[in-house]
């Protein structure tokens, strides 16, 4: 079971989380991560762009650098949540937003999460406590919250009362005996990128009550940390 953040006395911030916990965390970071970088097209440079970046013409060089730096706008609706147009009645201007800082910005979230999993991995498979500095512990906000995202747009949740209609409808599914994907229909039909057979590539396969229940603990845990962090 996992006990929220507190302050230790040497100013260390730090939190109890069994080895089930731990794992799903830690999976949920890691494709979370590999969301990011496959809808953006991160590390990916085409065939096209290499042959012209290594051309004798100054002009095709100057056009694969061009191409190599311009960022992609997202296509996964969770990934929009975590990188959303800076105009929807301007797109020249939301357009040179992303040229301008969307690569900082999923450096930077990709830099988080991976503090969450390196958090993680260094106290091994057992339950454990979770030890951060303050770097690490902003570093696990901007983690925790940029997963919750992913998975509440996978749940459907757009506002905060989705959420109790959410938890209404699971048990309203327990009560009457009804399944996960009559839930998930339920609660607002398949999320975008998400197999209706049920073979999803993101963090939903295992199933909304599943989901919901790693959402509650991100939340939880995100809660406590702010507390922490904000005294």
């Amino acid at each position: 079971m996992a006990y929220e953040f507190v302050r230790r006395a040497d100013d260390m911030v730090m939190c109890r989380l069994d080895p089930q916990e731990k794992a799903i965390i830690a999976q949920v970071a890691q494709e979370v991560s590999d969301l990011i970088r496959a809808d953006l097209g991160m590390g990916e440079e085409p065939e096209a762009v290499r042959e012209a970046a290594g051309s004798d013409d100054p002009l095709a060089r100057l056009e694969a650098e061009f191409a190599v730096d311009s960022p992609r706008e997202p296509r996964d609706s969770a990934v929009r949540r975590l990188f959303p147009a800076a105009s929807e009645e301007d797109p020249a201007l939301a357009e040179e937003f992303r040229r301008l800082g969307q690569g900082d910005l999923a450096s930077g979230k990709l830099s988080a999460l991976g503090v969450v999993q390196r958090s993680i991995d260094r106290v091994g498979p057992t339950a454990a406590e979770i030890v951060l500095d303050e770097e690490a512990a902003t570093a696990w906000l901007t983690g925790l919250n940029d997963m919750r995202l992913v998975l509440a747009d996978r749940l459907s949740l757009r506002e905060d009362e989705d959420l109790d209609t959410l938890r209404m409808l699971q048990q309203i599914a327990e009560d009457a005996g009804i399944d996960g994907d009559d839930l998930e229909r339920a609660a607002g039909g398949t999320p975008e990128g998400a197999d209706a057979s049920g073979g999803d590539d993101g963090p939903t396969a295992a199933g909304p009550d599943l989901v919901l229940a790693v959402y509650d603990l991100l939340t939880w845990l995100q809660e406590s940390l702010v507390r922490v962090v904000a005294r």
